[in-house]
């Protein structure tokens, strides 16, 4: 039987498969900007303990916390 325990190696694994549907839920909202001429769309910037959204105005900035929050109970996500 598998754990989810701080050492366990697969816990790392689990937390990028988490932050995959993180991302996939914030493009799915339309949060973030478009990178011009292209279709792609910058939603969020992840970098060791920290994550900063990006939005266009301050509605969109509310359902990206609340995306952000809903998502991160299930990965145990601490908010400072």
């Amino acid at each position: 039987m598998m754990s989810n325990i701080p050492w366990d190696s697969l816990s790392p694994l689990l937390f990028c498969e988490a932050l995959i549907a993180l991302t996939r839920k914030l493009n799915r909202a339309d949060c973030g900007y478009r990178v011009q001429k292209t279709e792609r769309k910058i939603t969020h910037l992840l970098c060791m303990n920290e994550m900063k959204l990006l939005v266009r105005d301050e509605d969109k900035l509310e359902n990206g916390i609340k995306i952000v929050k809903t998502i991160g109970i299930y990965i145990n996500m601490n908010f400072v």
